[in-house]
């Protein structure tokens, strides 16, 4: 289909381009005496323009075996091709930009009060520490440019706002063979939050749960954490 498309548009620019430098060369012909200078040069002109005509000719063979090559490589899994696409969707994975399911943990947060910011950010860095591979809160997609900070009565995760007075929810997708020490240490952090003498009143209710699948949703591309309009690749 896509052979078929190219050779037609291509032979119909060529008929269309001879077609009005013909129309024109006799124009001038009608309107002059005809000479045989003017037969050369029109023989000439015809000449140029076949061989032009043979070239694109060419061209748009060349271009309909690339096609086919293409598609025989897409159609037989190309390794080289298998392997730009694999390595393609191992970078949109590690920007966060697919959803991933897989062994993990969470951990609820909610308070009598209003949730500070920096309770949450806590949790973020300490299992960013024991080695998570991808992280949410309520559903969002925590990435490098991700944020979590407070404003109001309200704590902004990327660009949207979420009640500080109701319940957090975090996902973080880990080493299942390290269970038993993440949740000793998330154990630890968990007790040091309580105690601080700044967030005591706050009243902090905090649990931990291990699910053997969990699904940690893709980043929006549309999302206020998804920024590149200012990057420029180098040349």
């Amino acid at each position: 289909m896509k052979q078929n498309l190219l050779r037609t548009i291509a032979f119909t620019v060529v008929c269309i381009i001879l077609g009005i430098l013909i129309a024109l060369q006799m124009k001038n012909v009608n309107n002059s005496n005809v000479t045989a200078n003017n037969l050369t040069d029109l023989q000439n002109k015809l000449l140029e323009y076949y061989n032009k005509n043979e070239e694109l000719s060419n061209r748009n063979a060349k271009l309909n075996e690339y096609i086919r090559i293409l598609d025989d490589d897409m159609s037989s899994g190309n390794e080289q091709i298998d392997s730009i696409v694999k390595e393609k969707e191992r970078a949109a994975m590690f920007a966060g930009l697919r959803e991933v399911k897989a062994y993990g943990l969470v951990i609820t947060v909610s308070c009598a009060t209003e949730i500070r910011d920096s309770v949450l950010r806590q949790f973020v860095n300490e299992l960013r520490a024991l080695g998570a591979q991808a992280l949410a809160i309520n559903d969002e997609r925590l990435v490098a440019t991700s944020e979590i900070r407070a404003s109001g009565s309200s704590i902004i995760i990327n660009g949207n706002a979420y009640d500080r007075s109701g319940k957090f929810t975090i996902k973080a997708i880990t080493k299942p063979q390290d269970e038993e020490s993440i949740m000793n240490y998330l154990e630890t952090v968990k007790t040091q939050i309580q105690e601080d003498a700044t967030v005591t009143n706050d009243q902090y209710d905090i649990h931990f749960e291990a699910l053997p699948e969990i699904t940690i949703p893709a980043l929006s591309e549309d999302s206020m954490a998804f920024r590149i309009d200012l990057l420029m690749p180098e040349q």
